[in-house]
């Protein structure tokens, strides 16, 4: 089972490959997991269409014609999703100079006054700034204590107590993400909810215990499937997974491994990750 990140999987995936283990992961979001690895499959949406969603959130929905892009250069997660909003958002707005600045920072900084500065020089539409939830915490709220207004986007790392808990009382803050407690979207949706609230009363359910589920009923599913404890059957039962009900919605698993499902985009308001809408995969 796992990972939660995509360094961790794409590290780990070579290894369970070569010992003839499937493995699946539940949030490791970049193409790269499943590459050539067929004993490596996922319960989440990847990237390219995380990337996608954003930049027409950001195009259709916000009206934005300029961006500028702050990425993790030590994550491949941050990096990858950077690169896809990227291509998607000057296609959607027809021109390759839509990202007016692009800029890095490391795992594990606090202080992001020189990016910010920069990026505020640019004066763009929207800030894209997929990374870690810590630090992307800080990052937000030291975008509006610098006095930059525009939209801030992120990916579904974003959605965590600790990243709520910096941004709280800002506004027009962003990300996609992989389910919503207050749009169950199958009858798994409302079993995992109501498990989820027994065992951790008063605390807020969130994408990432939802695809943790999701990730250990299907490996549940498949070894039922294959009737076997084989590795290999087992394999063969995860790779023939399709309209499989889970708890973030109805999992089919393609050629790669990747599940092919619809995304949620939420915004912080009032102290709460409120639900925004829903964009279907095509």
């Amino acid at each position: 089972m796992g990972s939660y990140g995509s360094s961790l999987s794409m590290a780990g995936g070579p290894i369970a490959k070569e010992a003839g283990v499937p493995v699946v992961g539940c949030s490791p979001t970049n193409p790269a997991v499943t590459l050539d690895n067929d004993y490596y499959f996922r319960v989440c949406f990847i990237d390219p269409f995380q990337g996608k969603v954003m930049a027409n959130f950001a195009v259709e929905k916000l009206h934005a014609k300029t961006a500028a892009i702050i990425q993790d250069v030590q994550q491949d997660y941050s990096v990858g999703l950077s690169n896809y909003f990227e291509k998607s958002f000057k296609e959607l707005t027809g021109n390759q100079n839509a990202i007016v600045a692009k800029v890095n920072y490391n795992t594990g900084d606090k202080d992001f006054s020189s990016q910010l500065t920069a990026v505020k020089a640019k004066n763009p539409d929207v800030i894209f700034a997929p990374g870690n939830f810590l630090e992307c915490g800080i990052l937000v709220q030291k975008a509006r204590e610098l006095g930059i207004t525009c939209p801030i986007l992120g990916g579904d790392t974003w959605e965590a107590e600790e990243f709520l808990n910096s941004v709280k009382n800002t506004k027009d803050i962003y990300f996609s993400t992989h389910f919503d407690a207050d749009h169950p979207v199958t009858d798994m949706s409302t079993k995992f909810m109501d498990e989820y609230k027994k065992a951790y009363p008063g605390k807020q359910v969130n994408a990432f215990g939802a695809l943790g589920f999701d990730a250990y009923i299907l490996a549940i599913d498949a070894i039922n499937r294959a009737g076997s404890t084989d590795h290999k059957a087992i394999r063969d039962a995860l790779a023939a997974t399709k309209d499989f009900k889970g708890a973030t919605g109805i999992i089919s698993l393609d050629a790669n491994g990747d599940a092919n499902k619809t995304a949620i985009i939420k915004k912080v308001a009032d102290g709460k990750f409120v639900y925004e809408g829903k964009v279907d995969p095509k």
